[in-house]
């Protein structure tokens, strides 16, 4: 370790600040070109990788902008890296320096194991398209969220409690995606034994397809009835399911539940809920004095 620092040290004394405003000069304009060039190549990348193109599939939005932001990262690592040895070179012989990074790389080379190991596993999981920015995952069966971010060593997930749970890409040995293919909305419905289940099938087939026709953004493909599922105490329980993309899960079920109770309140179906009943000692003599 001591004969590596020597030689940096030594390499280090050989920089040759002559002809520095020239240098200068020269290193500005490099970082003009390189700011230049990124533009140029984010353009590109924006119209080969454009999740706005028309016609695609959520999935595929999704996984256009996760190849977007690594592609990104991927070219501003190189350009930097190939700006960096340019403008070194004009103060110092890089082939030689690079010659005694290379033995420092050895040196360290087992404490960047996990380093290579987490950049190998990013590549791994955009290019396998393991899992997408905006895919609804559990990590780990303990971290669940929406993913916000894949960069080359970590991935970010946004917790539905608004934690932002970030692991190293080599980590991750144990995921379930819930955004391949279609996830199931489900709302299981409750009504008074009372109550004729033919007709609160006929209601609830009426509410499919107006949700289905007037609100295709969200339901795209129709809400079916698997029929009696349950019968509780209290209550006759239908079920109603439909295949959802898992970002619009939720929402599906939130609106499924509003327009049921909404229709169910207009048409005089109850849903029956507990209720307690309070008697005091008047109360019940007025009702023996009126029998």
């Amino acid at each position: 370790m001591e004969s590596l620092t020597a030689s940096f040290s030594s390499y280090l004394s050989q920089i040759d600040f002559s002809n520095l405003l020239q240098k200068t000069l020269v290193s500005v304009i490099v970082l003009i070109a390189v700011v230049i060039s990124l533009k140029i190549t984010y353009g590109v990348v924006n119209r080969v990788f454009d999740p706005e193109k028309l016609g695609l599939e959520p999935r595929d939005i999704r996984r256009i902008t996760t190849l977007n932001h690594v592609t990104k990262a991927a070219i501003r690592a190189g350009v930097w890296t190939l700006a960096s040895l340019i403008i070194l070179g004009q103060f110092i012989n890089v082939g030689s320096l690079l010659a005694v990074a290379g033995v420092g790389t050895l040196a360290i080379g087992f404490g960047a194991q996990g380093i290579v190991e987490d950049v190998m596993s990013g590549f791994v999981i955009v290019f396998e398209n393991q899992f997408s920015v905006g895919d609804y995952v559990i990590i780990d069966e303990t971290h669940y969220g929406i993913v916000e971010s894949i960069g080359i060593r970590t991935t970010s997930v946004r917790e539905f409690d608004g934690g932002l749970f970030i692991i190293h890409n080599g980590k991750i040995d144990r995921l379930i995606n819930f955004s391949k293919g279609y996830v199931k909305a489900i709302v299981d419905v409750g009504f008074a034994y009372e109550e004729d289940i033919n007709k609160v099938k006929e209601i609830l087939e009426e509410i499919c397809t107006d949700l289905h026709e007037n609100h295709q953004d969200l339901f795209k493909i129709r809400p079916e009835i698997l029929g009696v599922t349950r019968l509780d105490p209290s209550a006759v329980n239908i079920r109603v399911v439909c295949d959802e993309d898992a970002s619009s899960k939720f929402m599906a079920e939130n609106t499924l539940r509003q327009r049921i109770k909404e229709v169910f309140d207009e048409r005089g179906i109850e849903i029956p809920y507990n209720k307690t009943v309070i008697y005091n000692r008047e109360a019940i003599k007025k009702m023996h004095e009126k029998s």
